[in-house]
């Protein structure tokens, strides 16, 4: 199952996938404002037992610092096409448990969309397969030139006109996230394609 954002290597059939209550605006969830919720973002499980988009609490892209990215757990948003419930019901399924791979362009990434490593500036390469990823603000994958572009490398977005296209995504943890506690949601496997277009094949679960 694919979308633009998001592939399944695994079976659908073999991952526990919920739906939950979405406790965020309504708008967000049906598609009608210009960053409705994204396939292949991080949504966060709410004291309600609902989910929603959570950002990191220093509101900047991650360069390792500690709070660049979550501590507590966060799960892939997967729509499938058709699922009339996400808008008439408000439910939101959520690929909670794996171990699972994927293919995913909700990463990390510049101005300019390329994919960046855990210092918000190197490019990804082959050399990063292996390493855990968190949950860190992303640049939107396909409206990335107007997210947040003139923020620079772990810069603060907090301010920016243009905030509302950064979500929650995956990012490589630094060892001071890791020393931290923040949350590992799985190890890069993979880096498939190239440019904007590139996407990294996560093993989710482990």
């Amino acid at each position: 199952m694919a979308s633009s954002t998001f592939e399944l290597v695994s079976p659908f059939l073999s991952i526990y996938t919920p739906s939950r209550t979405w406790n965020g605006a309504s708008n967000l969830l049906r598609g009608q404002t210009n960053n409705a919720l994204v396939t292949g973002e991080l949504l966060s499980i709410d004291s309600n037992n609902g989910v929603n988009r959570v950002l990191p609490s220093s509101n900047s892209f991650n360069n390792g610092g500690a709070t660049d990215a979550l501590t507590s757990p966060a799960f892939v948003y997967f729509s499938e096409t058709g699922r009339g419930d996400i808008v008439t019901g408000g439910k939101v399924p959520v690929l909670q448990f794996g171990p699972f791979e994927a293919d995913t362009a909700v990463f990390q990434r510049n101005a300019s969309g390329v994919l960046v490593a855990g210092d918000d500036q190197t490019p990804l390469s082959t050399g990063d397969i292996g390493k855990p990823v968190g949950i860190v603000a992303v640049r939107h994958p396909s409206k990335f030139a107007s997210a947040a572009a003139a923020v620079g490398v772990g810069g603060d977005f907090s301010a920016d006109s243009t905030k509302d296209l950064v979500i929650p995504g995956l990012g490589i943890l630094s060892t001071t996230q890791l020393q931290g506690g923040c949350f590992v949601v799985g190890y890069i496997s993979a880096i498939i394609g190239s440019g904007t277009n590139m996407k990294v094949r996560i093993l989710f679960g482990l």
